[in-house]
């Protein structure tokens, strides 16, 4: 099987994520193409919305069908995983820790526009704002790892 560089990789989700925006028209927000958090968020409103008769919010393009790109990758990395003979069901410490801390996560990734490929997209776009975000979200990821690299030894 070969591999696919990682140049190669940026390069197809870039030109996807622009084509894709220009041919849904995605504005606003800009830059939102393969946000994981808000595809995330659009896709649980879009299930609440339909199934409970609330009123959350979405992006526009997700209004009338949600952008399924979170099922998308799931599905992709279970097959991948399946075609190289690396899925294994491990079990976790703390599930609920985990849980809490992913709910988190993605809250705070909504509330803080810290998805780093949207950041990275609007940085693009000349967002001087999305440029101090993408520089604190690696802040925070180098102070996350050392933090955490200095408490396991």
């Amino acid at each position: 099987m070969t591999r696919i560089s990682p140049l190669v990789t940026g390069l197809v989700a870039g030109v996807s994520a622009a084509i894709l925006q220009a041919v849904f028209k995605v504005s606003p927000p800009p830059a939102y193409s393969i946000c994981i958090a808000c595809h995330t968020r659009d896709l649980v409103n879009w299930i609440m919305n339909h199934a409970a008769g609330t009123t959350l919010g979405m992006a526009p393009v997700s209004k009338p069908f949600p952008v399924l790109t979170v099922v998308g990758i799931f599905i992709g990395a279970l097959i991948a995983s399946f075609a190289r003979g690396e899925f294994r069901i491990r079990k976790t410490h703390h599930p609920v820790v985990g849980f809490v801390l992913g709910f988190l996560i993605i809250n705070f990734a909504l509330f803080m526009g810290g998805c780093p490929i949207r950041t990275s997209l609007r940085t693009m776009y000349g967002d001087v704002v999305a440029l101090l975000g993408l520089i604190s979200i690696a802040v925070g990821v180098v102070l996350g790892a050392e933090f955490y690299l200095k408490r396991k030894t």
